[in-house]
């Protein structure tokens, strides 16, 4: 039986790490304006179908970099918690 594959915890962090600049760095700048009545979220959007700017109720929004399906379930994930807490 072969031995499983050791990667150090450093090595796994700088190897995340380098991961998430690369998603990063494909990813296309929001700008956020704080206005009398709001906030602003503006984003270049090529895409008709796919959503990258997204709201949480009335007082959280975000912006996601990365495959859509990852940033839906950051979204939901989002709801949830905001449920649970209730300080929406």
């Amino acid at each position: 039986m072969p031995l499983p594959y050791y990667v150090s915890p450093e090595q796994m962090m700088k190897d995340k790490a380098e991961y998430a600049r690369k998603g990063i760095a494909r990813g296309r700048s929001i700008l956020a304006l704080e206005c009398r009545d709001g906030i602003l979220l503006v984003a270049e959007n090529p895409s008709t179908l796919l959503h990258k700017i997204s709201e949480i109720y009335d007082r959280i929004a975000f912006a996601g970099v990365g495959k859509y399906n990852e940033f839906e379930n950051l979204r939901i994930a989002g709801v949830r918690h905001a449920d649970v807490k209730g300080d929406m």
